[in-house]
């Protein structure tokens, strides 16, 4: 295989190689994925039921695999039929993992409104993703001997592998608990000024978070981050005007978008912020037009599903997650040959206004170039207004910069955007869900959390 420079970099840009991998062509690349589909698909049709039952009803045979675009014939599936194994056999294995019951074995659990779906993780799963997860770091700059600061849920299974990744390099390390909520924030930024960490992971609606509570404090909030070089965020899709207010507010220049679901989908932004290069011996990922389930064109909107490569206890093939995303396969100017995608939010969440289909992403970027002093300003979307053709936001009243008027101003700047109607109501407050703010919500359960007017 060829281990020739994949693309024509930017010197500027170019993503320091972690490995051999990294310096293959896309065709070289596309070789390997088909050797490791072929790989995976075989062992999951020896040794998980789950899989031969699936393969067996739509006709497939991993051995039938001759290229990559062969993965098609593998049939889909989703977080509801695990569910329904899982209330069926009455426990967590359904028949999709392998040696889930080795000593040592960690469980971790899905998240999302749909229900929870439980994950056996062996020692050996450990050990093959954290050296996969560690290219993902690598990309986004960590280094060993790096002090690093780790906000996490317990419950993913990145919480096993980060850990594995810092006891790997060395790396002086503070855990913190309380990833998603407001109220946390205040243990998070004692641990930065106590700590002072150079690169910190955390999820991305808690760095806003972050910013207030310096602020209340009477901190200016370059100073909570003022030894930090490095950012990771996951859990929401970040925008160009959240990524710029943050290093406006923050001091800090690389804000670095990082998706990775507890199902071992995996992928990291480089220099480029172009996109989420796929990390490609955890996984590979594909984005499918929703009508008729073939790729989408590179650059359109699709369901996101994967395909993971470490086949150690639960193992997802062709799993479709439930984000919406695009991907990109044009050449990258940092030099990995990955392609790269865009998780945009959850597919659940699309609505329709006038003509078009939007996701809150949409709404999000909207209000960011129209008043760019809202860039990652929390929004609701109420389903009233939805139902009646008219697009009703709901924000909380910024902390500085307010001026009368403002609300009727980004209201006449989204009616043009969108064409369509739309109001902006600001209020004191608003409802708080596991994962942050919900981006889609009745005008009822705003009242009854507690999402006051001004």
């Amino acid at each position: 295989m060829s281990a020739g420079s994949a693309t024509s970099a930017d010197p500027g840009l170019r993503t320091e190689p972690f490995d051999g991998l990294d310096r293959r062509t896309p065709a070289g690349l596309e070789r390997y994925w088909r050797r490791r589909l072929r790989e995976v698909l075989a062992i999951a049709y020896r040794e998980m039921p789950f899989y031969r039952r699936r393969f067996d009803a739509a006709g497939f045979h991993p051995s039938e695999l001759r290229t990559v675009g062969d993965l098609a014939r593998v049939p889909l599936f989703d977080k509801a039929a695990v569910l329904a194994e899982q209330r069926r056999l009455g426990r967590y294995d359904v028949g999709l993992e392998r040696a889930s019951s080795d000593p040592g074995l960690v469980l971790s659990s899905s998240s999302g409104t749909k229900g929870t779906t439980f994950l056996a993780h062996p020692p050996r799963w450990r050990r093959v993703q954290g050296r996969s997860a560690l290219r993902a770091h690598w990309w986004a700059g960590l280094r060993p001997g790096t002090r690093f600061l780790l906000s996490a849920p317990a419950w993913h299974s990145y919480a096993a592998v980060q850990t594995w990744i810092a006891e790997r390099l060395e790396l002086p390390c503070v855990v913190v608990a309380g990833t998603y909520l407001p109220r946390f924030a205040g243990r998070i930024v004692d641990a930065m000024l106590a700590f002072r960490p150079r690169f910190v992971t955390i999820f991305l609606p808690m760095v806003f978070s972050l910013v207030s509570e310096a602020r209340r404090r009477g901190l200016v909030p370059r100073e909570v981050f003022a030894s930090v070089e490095t950012v990771t965020v996951a859990g929401a899709p970040i925008t160009p005007g959240m990524r710029d207010a943050l290093r406006r507010e923050t001091g800090v220049q690389r804000f670095v978008e990082i998706a990775g679901s507890t199902e071992s989908l995996l992928a990291v932004e480089c220099r480029a912020e172009r996109g989420l290069h796929v990390v490609p011996d955890t996984c590979y990922v594909e984005v499918l037009d929703p009508r008729s389930g073939l790729p989408a064109e590179s650059g359109a909107r699709g369901r996101v599903a994967h395909t993971c490569f470490v086949a150690w206890g639960s193992t997802y093939l062709r799993y479709d997650g439930g984000d919406a995303g695009v991907r990109d396969d044009s050449p990258c100017p940092c030099g990995l040959p990955s392609p790269r995608i865009k998780l945009l939010g959850r597919a659940e969440d699309a609505f329709a206004l006038g003509a078009r289909e939007l996701l809150p992403y949409d709404v999000q970027l909207a209000v960011e170039e129209s008043e760019p002093s809202l860039a990652g300003a929390p929004c609701l979307v109420l389903h009233e207004g939805l139902a009646e053709g008219r697009l009703e936001l709901v924000m909380p009243r910024p902390e500085t910069g307010y001026a009368p008027g403002l609300e009727d101003a980004l209201a006449r700047a989204l009616r043009a955007r969108f064409d369509a109607p739309a109001e902006v109501r600001f209020v004191d407050s608003l409802p708080l869900l596991f994962k942050g703010v919900p981006p889609v919500l009745s005008a009822r359960d705003l009242h009854t959390a507690g999402g006051g007017h001004r």
